[in-house]
């Protein structure tokens, strides 16, 4: 991935840094005694994922799994075969369940899911996160009724007399998981410690965390400074808490960005919500449900503040923006905050950036905007997008639109969002070329990356994102030594085999922390 050297037969890896590339004979020349070999099909810069959950992914792998679920019975039915082990009035909760998968793409409701658990409260995560499937005892243990009004940033969906539906959208979702009891810090840590360690197999050198609540934090510090991190983390304070906290967690990050492997530079925020469930705001009506323009989770004048506090803290502000008014709003507040410090320096983000209008470019790039994208998102919307967006128009142009944001000089860092989608890097790369998922119709093919290009977004994209340009991204002398080994060279294989290439090795700063002996 270093322009100046695109490829290399050898590497030499000294105290955890690369001291030779180059020619194979040349590396072994100047190899100590002792040295350890690893020999691979094809490596490349260190693979990093620049927007995931962590303990949400760790969390999600205990829970009922959804995602391949043939429609609303099937969730029913996994949802109470998981009752049965559990304790009676205990919760049951579940992830990943995504209605334009199933054949009637209609909303799920409570009733179905009351008939099937009636004994227990049950909550079901879409697989954005942004819209919960509850049932009627989860309703019941949460006091929401028919005069239950919306929370600022969030919708309870409601049929006949205003009743709810079972569907709680954003914010809304905060009234029932409020009810359930919190992991213990013991399950936590074991939640995260997993699935750092599924990361690591996967080949990824770096994750960054979107939104790190201040225990998971705790957590990351503590695995940072006994050096039992096996990856690099970038973790995002979570800025939507309440003030005081948020300024406080500030401060104390500041006087310590990075501990061993841990590094804290952003702080993440929210603007809207998600296409799938019709949260992302947008500036015109939905084409497949009138009178509906999503969400705007935060107010602009509160994200405003917020965005001003982060940049007077001298922070990069990380803002979840998916709709074309949801990227408005966030410009406007970027733009606002450029008073009090030249805001390129700051390097600010906008995580998903799926709806790009051709009046967001110059902003864009004014504001020295990083665009956090995920290929996997496109190739999972595609199908279902022209009737959501509404075929031929401006705002469908612009979704997903990396070749337009690449041209304009939008540096791109590619991610998952996991657990929201596959946090493989493989299933990345192969969305970024081809679109479309195995079986479907490329979305906007016009706007595909090559494979250098995809690989690029996945390292020095990700390094630039986290400013760590000059220290990773690339495999060149005096830079850390991370890097993804798989069998064989993914700079060549078709798309649609990259999911066949196994991952042989990660090694971050020098160190094996998976592969084979």
């Amino acid at each position: 991935m270093d322009p100046e050297r695109p490829r290399a037969d050898a590497v030499l890896i000294r105290d955890g840094v690369f001291v030779r590339v180059g020619a194979r004979a040349t590396c072994e020349r100047e190899a100590r005694r002792g040295v350890r070999r690893v020999v691979s099909g094809c490596a490349v810069a260190g693979l990093s994922d620049a927007h995931g959950h962590v303990a949400l992914l760790g969390r999600w792998c205990r829970e009922v799994r959804l995602g391949d679920a043939s429609g609303e019975a099937e969730c029913a039915s996994r949802a109470a075969e998981q009752a049965r082990a559990t304790p009676a009035g205990s919760w049951v909760r579940g992830n990943g369940w995504d209605q334009t998968r199933w054949p009637e793409r209609a909303l799920p409701t409570a009733e179905s899911l009351s008939r099937a658990v009636p004994g227990h409260p049950v909550a079901l995560e879409r697989v954005d996160g942004h819209a919960l499937w509850v049932n009627a005892a989860a309703l019941a243990a949460a006091g929401i009724d028919a005069r239950t009004p919306d929370p600022a940033g969030g919708r309870i969906l409601r049929g006949a007399e205003g009743r709810p539906s079972g569907l709680l959208l954003d914010t809304a979702q905060n009234l029932v998981l409020a009810r359930i009891p919190t992991p213990g810090p013991a399950e936590l840590e074991a939640s995260v410690v997993g699935a750092l360690a599924k990361l690591a197999r996967l080949g990824l050198t770096t994750v960054h965390d979107a939104g790190t609540a201040s225990d998971v934090l705790a957590i990351f510090r503590r695995l940072a400074a006994e050096d039992r991190l096996p990856l690099r983390v970038e973790a995002m304070l979570d800025g939507t808490g309440p003030f005081e906290p948020l300024r406080e967690a500030m401060a104390a990050v500041k006087s310590a960005p990075e501990v061993g492997r841990l590094s804290v530079h952003a702080v993440k925020l929210f603007v809207d919500g998600a296409l799938g469930s019709r949260g992302a705001a947008l500036h015109e009506d939905y084409a497949d449900d009138p009178g509906n323009r999503g969400l705007l989770i935060s107010p602009p004048e509160a994200l405003a503040e917020r965005i001003a506090a982060v940049v007077a803290a001298g922070m990069q502000p990380a803002v979840h923006a998916i709709g074309d008014r949801a990227v408005t709003v966030a410009l406007d507040a970027l733009e606002s905050a450029a008073r009090l410090a030249p805001l390129p320096t700051l390097r600010p983000r906008i995580e998903h950036l799926q709806i790009v209008l051709p009046r967001h470019l110059p902003r864009l790039v004014r504001l020295g905007v990083v665009a956090s994208v995920q290929p996997v998102h496109a190739a999972s919307d595609g199908p279902w997008l022209g009737a959501r967006l509404g075929a031929g128009t401006e705002r469908l142009r612009g979704a997903f639109a990396w070749r337009t944001l690449a041209g304009a000089g939008i540096p791109l860092a590619f991610g998952s969002d996991f657990p929201v989608e596959d946090p493989d890097p493989r299933a990345g790369l192969a969305a970024a070329e081809a679109r479309a998922s195995p079986g479907t119709p490329s979305f906007r093919s016009e706007e595909a990356l090559g494979r250098v290009e995809a690989l690029g977004a996945y390292t020095r994209g990700v390094a630039f994102a986290a400013f760590a340009e000059r220290r990773r991204g690339m495999v060149r002398e005096g830079m850390d030594a991370d890097l993804t080994l798989f069998a064989e060279d993914v700079s060549t294989c078709a798309p649609d085999r990259l999911r066949e290439v196994a991952v042989t090795h990660a090694i971050v700063g020098g160190r094996v922390e998976h592969g084979t002996p």
